[in-house]
């Protein structure tokens, strides 16, 4: 098992790392930034590298010696842009998108808004993918990884490359769909907390079935004059494409599914 751990990256992945593993009393972990990679000592068992995707060849070409294990924790890159600088390399996952709480707080603070902080991850409920070079080291990873995690499972490049795609769909454009949600509420004086039982019984639906299977709204029903409403009353171009591209595609979903 891995005792000494330097993990290079203090974003959000790497300090959320920093934090988890620092909670285990039999480890040794520093936090080294990719600025500073001139200081990464050089007899430590696994290096983490949570970095851009971008940066990360002009990061690891600067170190001078050859790691015996390391990791990098992208969603999109191959394990092999490890493989000059290590013996051994693999990727660990965290399958969760990750904040810095207390740069939430400061931007909560700016807003002089009284809200609970919504802390997005918790220890032991982040899912974590492994691979790794050689069934061994995978085999390593998948324990060490069992540490931070209760949920640990092991994928190969594209199905981890896919996770992440499907990942942009599900979160990321979700939440820009709820920030579009949250101006409409904001304009008209409501309470942003009315819908939060309606977004939570569509998790909960597609937590049960295929989410197409769940699928409501006008789009689903066929309402058009419903749509051309809401249509109407878009003043922003851009969000009005939007509404008709997404209403077109449910409609598409619809189609194929009744076929």
């Amino acid at each position: 098992m891995f005792i000494k751990i330097a993990i290079v990256g203090t974003g959000n992945i790497g300090s959320w790392l920093f934090k988890t593993l620092q909670n285990q009393k039999k480890l040794e972990v520093v936090s080294i930034s990719s600025r500073k990679i001139e200081t990464l000592p050089t007899n430590f068992d696994l290096y983490i590298f949570a970095l851009k995707d971008d940066v990360y060849e002009e990061v690891l070409k600067q170190i001078p010696f050859k790691m015996p294990h390391a990791v990098h924790t992208s969603g999109s890159l191959s394990q092999n842009i490890l493989a000059p600088y290590s013996e051994n390399f693999g990727v660990l996952y965290p399958y969760q998108s990750i904040i810095n709480a207390e740069k939430e707080k400061k931007e909560r603070k700016k807003e002089k808004k009284s809200y609970d902080l919504m802390v997005l991850w918790s220890y032991g409920l982040i899912p974590i993918c492994v691979e790794g070079s050689d069934y061994v080291f995978e085999d390593l990873l998948f324990h060490f990884a069992k540490t931070i995690s209760n949920i640990v499972h092991k994928v190969n490049e594209k199905q981890r490359f896919a996770m992440h795609l499907a990942a942009v769909f599900a979160n990321n454009f979700t939440n820009a769909m709820y920030s579009i949600a949250y101006q409409i509420f904001k304009e008209n004086d409501l309470d942003w907390s009315l819908i939060f039982p309606l977004l939570e019984n569509t998790l909960e639906k597609a937590k049960q079935n295929a989410p197409y299977i769940v699928q409501t709204g006008p789009a689903k029903r066929n309402d058009f004059s419903i749509m051309e409403k809401h249509c109407n009353n878009l003043q922003n171009k851009d969000i009005k494409k939007l509404y008709q591209l997404i209403s077109k595609v449910i409609h598409s979903q619809n189609q194929s599914t009744n076929h």
